[in-house]
């Protein structure tokens, strides 16, 4: 099958992915005008003009997440996501994304919250297809090969993600670190924005980022609304212990029974919890592999075509 794949194209974003595991199952990815199946992996990359140019193709829209720190919640009911201090505009509209879904013959989403969210708020169904981690795996690091701050300390804590973004708490993490009298340099930050909190690293490559989730004890993850979560994904799969707050419905979805409350002595406590840690470390022995398969990129790229094939 020939595939159009649009998406985001920052090496942050999946749509990269996506291509390569339809290319591993034998799919060739195409232009738009030769493809048996178009796939949009994000509103970003829907598009009008598609089925002009190519009207015997079906088309897929993929919705990452309605985010609901930016919906007005005099008109649409948030209640489910807890509250943060988001100094942006509370202008987003489910229903101008709706409006996009004319255009295409299946709207698809990374989790069942997001699913949720377009039933709820744009009487949409979808079906759910995940989106794909990176290349991570547990490596069993000995303690010379742990990545180490300047005082050749090796971190005990990472963070990826963009970490002044509100809906993200990054503020959860300084404090909780402040609670437990750890020095921010037992802290790395990767992602595109830096906090001024722990050791910034800015974006790094997949190899370095995994040698990252190995290398660390804990990795914090506290989103008011993770969506898929993507990082938290994989940090399970290298088997590091994720602190993930229970406040956000997708954490049920993902860390059944795992997850905190958002309030940093809480958090604090649970790490230096004996019974937390062996939880955790229970939890990932049973789902590392698992997750490395069931957010493998090609089999995210089967689930796309399995869908299509209903069409």
């Amino acid at each position: 099958m020939k595939i159009y794949c649009a998406g985001a194209e920052a090496d942050i974003n999946q749509i990269g992915r996506i291509r390569e595991g339809f290319k591993s199952l034998g799919h060739t990815v195409s232009s738009l005008s030769e493809a048996d199946l178009i796939f949009c992996n994000d509103p970003s990359s829907y598009n009008s003009e598609f089925r002009l140019q190519n009207s015997d193709a079906p088309i897929i829209y993929n919705v990452l997440d309605l985010p609901p720190h930016c919906i007005n919640g005099d008109r649409y009911d948030i209640s489910r996501y807890p509250p943060i201090n988001n100094p942006w505009p509370r202008d987003y509209n489910p229903l101008d994304l709706k409006s996009k879904f004319s255009d295409c013959d299946l709207v698809t989403c990374i989790c069942e919250e997001v699913q949720w969210q377009l039933k709820n708020w744009c009487d949409t169904e979808s079906k759910v297809i995940y989106n794909p981690i990176k290349d991570v795996s547990f490596l069993n690091l000995s303690e010379e090969k742990r990545i180490k701050n300047r005082r050749g300390v090796a971190y005990k804590y990472l963070y990826v993600g963009r970490a002044n973004d509100p809906n993200k708490r990054f503020n959860i993490v300084a404090e909780t670190m402040n609670i437990l009298g750890e020095a921010s340099d037992l802290l790395a930050v990767v992602g595109s924005e830096n906090p001024s909190w722990g050791d910034y690293y800015g974006i790094v490559n997949d190899k370095v980022l995994n040698l990252f989730y190995n290398s660390v004890e804990y990795f914090f993850f506290p989103s008011a609304f993770k969506s898929v979560g993507l990082p938290a994904l994989e940090s399970v799969v290298t088997k590091t212990k994720t602190i993930v707050c229970d406040d956000d419905p997708t954490s049920a979805e993902f860390w059944p029974d795992i997850g905190v409350p958002s309030d940093p002595i809480n958090i604090a406590q649970k790490i230096k919890s004996r019974e937390w840690n062996q939880k955790w470390f229970d939890f990932v022995e049973e789902y590392s592999m698992i997750y490395k398969s069931k957010f493998d990129k090609k089999t995210i790229a089967a689930n796309i075509l399995k869908e299509a094939e209903k069409l």
